[in-house]
């Protein structure tokens, strides 16, 4: 069963404005959601062509981890 709701102009000008704030930041901040990303799969943080942090492993099972060899 499905429920429609009949949004009015103002709740469609709402949403739209809503909207256009979460694309305005992820476009404003996708340099550094992608970093973030290419951090999770290589263990550098590197921003505007410098890097930040390195991830360090403690013992070998980590390092196994990191190149996937299992």
């Amino acid at each position: 069963m499905v429920i429609a709701h009949k949004l009015t102009d103002e709740q469609k000008k709402i949403l739209e404005r809503m909207q256009s704030r979460t694309d305005y930041i992820i476009k404003a901040h996708k340099e550094y959601l992608d970093a973030l990303a290419e951090f999770d799969r290589t263990g550098v943080l590197k921003i505007h062509g410098k890097v930040l942090y390195v991830r360090k492993y403690n013992n070998q099972e980590n390092e196994d981890k990191r190149f996937n060899l299992q």
